[in-house]
This record gives structure tokens, sequence and C-alpha cells, in this order.
């Protein structure tokens, strides 16, 4: 017997420190039984709320894999350019 879970969108994770809603997620079914996720999310970083993007992922270990690859994004976008260009580039 196999056990799945159910979680409601939106709801909110904690990745490296930064919070991040995950909005809505869509499954893709292709002919040969492959399954894929297209994952609407936004960042929210000290007090700046990015637009929402998409992810297009395979599982849920590839979905926070590429969610610290995001975060990563903008912190290294902080500590290279500051805050203000936080804000410029991600709202």
């Amino acid at each position: 017997m196999s056990s799945s879970r159910l979680i409601l969108t939106p709801f909110s994770v904690e990745v490296d420190g930064v919070r991040v809603d995950i909005l809505e997620v869509m499954k893709l079914t292709y002919p040969n039984d492959y399954k894929m996720y297209i994952v609407s999310c936004r960042i929210r970083y000290k007090g700046i709320t990015s637009r929402i993007f998409p992810l297009f992922v395979k599982n849920e270990q590839d979905l926070f894999n590429k969610l610290k690859v995001e975060v990563t994004k903008v912190k290294f976008l902080e500590l290279a350019y500051g805050l203000d260009e936080v804000r410029r580039v991600i709202s």
C-alpha cells in the first residue's frame, strides 16, 4: 500500500533562510508516462517580493535543488551589487 501527501497551495517553505511561496503546481504527463511539474513560485527576501516565476521540476527533491539555486542567485546579487539592485531586478 502506498501513501501520498496532499498539500494545498499556496504554501511557504524556507530555503537557506529565505521564504519561498509555492503558489501553484501543475502536473504534466507525457505519452511515455514521464511526469513533470510546473511550479509557480515567488521569493520573499529581506522585505522584497519577487515576481512570480515558473520552475520545471521532476520531483520534490528537484524542486528544492532549483529553489536553492534561485535563492543563491538573489544572495549573490545582493553581495555583488547591493539590496537596491536586488529590488530592481527581482520585483
